[in-house]
């Protein structure tokens, strides 16, 4: 708890949060002050220990509304869902569970130059698939009807798998009582780099969505942070791509549910990049 307030109240952004709370706080307070010393003049003898109390209290107040949490959830009607935001590590979670692949649904984790074996994929794989010939084959067996966009050869594209899908194409994978879904948001380049742009996230989280719709059964449905990592999204900060999730899903879901509840998980160690009051208000106003 020590480093979340380090990280979040004592910083230049936490102190600000503070001030603009504590004023908003100054409001109501000072409104009751005044009420009550126009019921008891004889108040007014203790001036000094009025603003005293009304500055402590408004400190108070901006520092309890501000003071760090480690998750958020906002609940919307018609139709009545709840989205989530919290630190955690996403394989934690069950039921319908979101991985980022690429658009060639790469998985050599060797030397970690394909896929990073440190990534949500590289974990989601050495976590379920020891056999990586197994993922191939499963994925193989639900793409076998996905039109492939491009075929790359050894020349072209020394490692890794040579078929390309297009970007937005969702393979459904069943582990124990939970559903992965691995979403091609990523472009795989020719040289192991990935690249992704907003509107591929945008098409990729709306077909993630509509397939989680199709094979989810209104279970739970969580997301890391995608395009956070090395399929970096444009100039988007992490808040930015939660904040672009949870529209993507809101949208999604006032057209056709989705599901009851949506959590995007923060990984602990990009929690200082976060601002969940920030995403707190975003997610009021949606």
């Amino acid at each position: 708890m020590r480093q979340e307030l380090r990280e979040t109240l004592f910083t230049r952004q936490g102190i600000s949060e503070v001030s603009i709370a504590s004023l908003a706080a100054f409001g109501i307070l000072g409104a009751i002050s005044q009420t009550a010393l126009a019921i008891w003049p004889q108040l007014a003898r203790h001036d000094w220990l009025i603003l005293g109390s009304l500055a402590v209290g408004c400190i108070t107040t901006g520092i309890f509304l501000t003071w760090p949490r480690l998750s958020i959830a906002q609940t919307y009607d018609h139709p009545e869902f709840t989205i989530r935001i919290k630190c955690g590590d996403i394989l934690d979670e069950t039921g319908n569970i979101v991985i980022g692949f690429t658009d060639t649904f790469d998985t050599d984790t060797t030397d970690g130059i394909v896929i990073d074996p440190r990534s949500v994929q590289g974990q989601f794989q050495s976590k379920y698939y020891n056999d990586v010939t197994r993922l191939d084959g499963e994925l193989n067996e639900f793409l076998r009807h996905t039109p492939v966009v491009a075929t790359e050869s050894a020349s072209t594209k020394p490692r890794g798998k040579f078929k390309r899908y297009p970007v937005g194409t969702v393979a459904v994978l069943h582990n124990s009582n939970s559903r992965y879904y691995a979403v091609a948001y990523g472009y795989m380049r020719n040289d192991s780099r990935v690249s992704c742009s907003v509107d591929a996230l945008w098409k990729s989280l709306t077909a993630t969505w509509e397939c989680v719709r199709t094979h989810g059964r209104l279970d739970p449905v969580a997301i890391p942070v995608i395009g956070s990592e090395l399929a970096r999204v444009g100039s988007l900060d992490r808040e930015s791509l939660i904040k672009m999730i949870a529209l993507s899903f809101v949208a999604s879901t006032r057209q056709e549910i989705v599901s009851r509840q949506l959590t995007i998980v923060v990984h602990p160690k990009d929690r200082r990049s976060v601002s969940l009051i920030n995403i707190d208000r975003f997610l009021k106003a949606l």
